[in-house]
């Protein structure tokens, strides 16, 4: 029952990690790149 259990919590785990790369890459995060990239996305949503 517990190994099922790790299992499902690897794979979900492992799933997050592969967005997470999708959507940030593989360096490290840098909060005042995300930050300007959020900012520039908002503002491509206002001026469209």
């Amino acid at each position: 029952m517990f190994q099922k259990m790790k299992k499902v919590i690897e794979k979900f785990l492992e799933d997050l990690a592969r967005e997470n790369q999708k959507v940030y890459g593989k360096g490290g995060l840098d909060c005042c790149k995300i930050n300007r990239n959020n900012s520039e996305n908002m503002n491509n949503k206002k001026n469209p």
